[in-house]
């Protein structure tokens, strides 16, 4: 891992279920110039119905072009334990994905496109596709995202999912932080295409002009806000 590196931003979100706060996420966005790479470190802590906190531990690595090129999720729960690794081969697009738990590991190699993208647990990540994707102002786009459904056993590989985002060409203002106002672009992600004819109610998320972090997220019941944002100078 390179030596020389630069904290840029580092806060932390609240989690909401019908405006009960279950969950807190701390994270950092660092970036290593010597590489040309940036970092996200996401630590999400959640309380179960069971009384045990469940603890996810995120890296995510991307290039100097904010496409990913490494992520590792760490689980934890009681006396469970899980990790997934996804390397990417930029040069060959080739993903290696590695599920372990405590009792067995598991591989498997993917094809990729040239432009890829990758989901995370950390919502701190939510919407860095935005740095590299282009979106078209007047229709939705469609977002191929890698994501993985294995919680503490392998189950199946990995595999791409079409979303649908649509930016907002309006900014918003209305957002506060420490009494100060913030300025926000709104993004809606929805499963289908506009021509698809079912009604859908988007994923909203409110992204700052700091390297696309998010401020806050609605859908449904579920919200996720940010608590505290400090930009590193």
């Amino acid at each position: 891992m390179p030596t020389n590196a630069e904290i840029l931003l580092e806060g932390s979100y609240l989690y909401f279920e019908k405006d009960v706060n279950y969950s807190q996420e701390n994270f950092k966005l660092i970036r290593f110039p010597d590489a040309k790479s940036y970092h996200i470190y996401s630590e999400i802590l959640s309380r179960v119905e069971s009384g045990e906190f469940l603890k996810i531990m995120v890296r995510f690595e991307m290039n100097d072009h904010f496409h990913p090129t490494f992520a590792r999720i760490e689980k934890s729960l009681g006396n469970r334990y899980a990790q997934e690794i996804f390397q990417f081969d930029l040069v060959a697009q080739r993903l290696k994905y590695t599920f372990e738990n405590s009792k067995a590991s598991q591989d498997f190699n993917l094809n990729i496109s040239a432009k890829h993208y990758l989901t995370s647990p950390a919502f701190a990540t939510s919407a860095i596709f935005t740095l590299s994707k282009k979106l078209n102002a007047t229709e939705r786009t469609a977002v191929p995202l890698i994501s993985s459904q294995n919680e503490w056993t392998y189950e199946h590989p990995p595999e791409e999912k079409i979303v649908f985002a649509e930016i907002k060409t309006r900014e918003v203002t209305d957002f506060k932080l420490n009494n100060t106002s913030l300025s926000a672009s709104h993004l809606c992600l929805y499963e289908q295409d506009a021509g698809a004819g079912a009604a859908e109610s988007p994923v909203e998320i409110f992204i700052s002009k700091h390297y696309a972090l998010p401020y806050q997220l609605i859908h449904g019941d579920q919200k996720i806000v940010i608590k505290n944002l400090k930009k590193n100078s």
